[in-house]
């Protein structure tokens, strides 16, 4: 009995080791299994290295390791962490001192380039690529051309990498050359003659395609429909005044109200009742509107007539022969509008042109053209206010400046552009452009 009792506890013992044994072979795949967070690397089972014999050969340190790299477990790109500090989308470079000088071209063109009374060059384009080369950094040497033509030209052949103007660009200069961001607003604009006489048929014509015909249509009905409510309510109770048949006292009523609105005011006829009261002063308020009104076209439409009385809208610039710098935005504007377009060597040339009747019009970028036109040797012309077509004024890059130097260029210049530094600026050279 004593034997059997250990028997059975040799049997226990070795059945409970077992147990154990196999508990540790198999529970860490049991826990893999169940747990919710797991990676891929505890999903291996190590395998029994082989046994070396001679013929298999030992990995090197460097080699393990790098083996140990490649197996191990990587975490998704998802749940990777995020970089707490990103980087802002700018410049890789925002300083130029390390760059070839940079070779930029200039021509008299005020106001944005001219001769300053030092010899400095000087203006609105000039400046602020100073400011943009001053705060990048970058070196410069200028290049004098004689007029707009030969500097764009240089820019397509690349002699030069920066013009220091302002042009408007146009699908033609795309072809053939890069822009930077914008910093004006331009466009393409028409500068008249003054016309100091004005023949009298030519003020009748003037007159007759105005409005002012059809608003004196619209002061006629009125004065008419006034005129017979106020004598039509008078007629029974100021016969004196308004009585008679009716035709007698609607002309009554239509005396009295042209009387009114001229503010001649004879007193022959006045509305006595509460109702023709409240429409004979209802009609002074309405007549006093509609002859400020009337008075007010007359004097803008005298004014137009004596500055052209050629020229209404840009239509009429069919009928004449046009003038515009060669190769410039506004020469290209006029012959896609069909206009009969001269060329000229430069801006001066056009509105000497225009001064002595070569010309009936001039066609030049809205900036440029509104400051000649404060010059005093131009004080018989004029700029009509409304442009024909709105651009912005760029500075023109050679194709052969890299796209990053582009970059840094523009960074600065749209940081200039933002401050009130540059509203200074233009206000210097442009003065009050309203």
């Amino acid at each position: 009995m004593p034997r059997a009792r250990f028997f059975f506890l040799v049997i226990c013992l070795l059945a409970i080791s077992g147990f154990n044994a196999w508990g540790k072979n198999f529970a860490p795949t049991f826990n893999q299994i169940m747990a919710p967070n797991f990676s891929a690397a505890s999903l291996q089972v190590s395998e029994p290295a082989p046994a070396r014999d001679s013929t298999t050969p030992t990995l090197s340190t460097a080699s393990t390791s790098t083996s140990q790299e490649t197996l191990s477990p990587k975490p998704p790109a998802s749940l990777a962490p995020s970089d707490p500090n990103p980087k802002l989308k700018m410049p890789v470079v925002q300083r130029l001192e390390n760059h070839a000088p940079f070779r930029v071209g200039v021509f008299n063109m005020p106001p944005f380039a001219f001769r300053s009374g030092g010899g400095q060059w000087s203006g609105l384009a000039v400046t602020l690529f100073q400011h943009i080369a001053n705060s990048s950094g970058l070196r410069y040497s200028i290049t004098e051309f004689e007029n707009m033509d030969r500097a764009i030209n240089a820019v397509e052949n690349n002699t030069i990498d920066f013009a220091a103007i302002a042009v408007d660009p146009t699908p033609e200069f795309e072809l053939t050359m890069n822009f930077t961001n914008a910093f004006e607003l331009s466009g393409t604009s028409i500068a008249i003659a003054k016309h100091t006489h004005l023949p009298l048929l030519n003020l009748i014509e003037s007159i007759w395609q105005s409005i002012i015909p059809r608003f004196v249509g619209v002061v006629l009905f009125s004065l008419i429909i006034f005129g017979v409510i106020v004598g039509l309510v008078e007629r029974k109770k100021n016969t004196s005044q308004f009585g008679g048949g009716f035709w007698s006292t609607i002309g009554e009523g239509v005396w009295w109200s042209s009387a009114t609105i001229s503010t001649v005011g004879y007193g022959d006829r006045v509305p006595k009742t509460k109702r023709g009261r409240f429409a004979g002063g209802l009609w002074m308020l309405i007549a006093f509107a509609l002859t400020s009104l009337l008075a007010g076209l007359l004097s803008s439409v005298l004014t137009v007539a004596r500055i052209n009385s050629e020229i209404h809208t840009p239509t009429d610039l069919l009928r004449l022969k046009c003038g515009a710098v060669l190769n410039s935005a506004a020469f290209v504007d006029g012959a896609n509008m069909k206009y009969d377009m001269t060329p000229y060597a430069s801006m001066d040339d056009c509105l000497r042109a225009l001064d002595r009747g070569q010309i009936g019009a001039v066609l030049g970028e809205s900036v440029r053209l509104r400051w000649l036109m404060n010059q005093p040797q131009w004080q018989n012309l004029i700029m009509l206010p409304s442009p024909i077509v709105t651009l912005y004024s760029v500075f023109p890059v050679s194709s052969e400046v890299d796209p990053q130097t582009l970059d840094v260029i523009n960074y600065h210049l749209l940081k200039i552009t933002d401050s009130k530094e540059w509203e200074d600026m233009r206000h210097l050279f442009l003065g009050d452009q309203s």
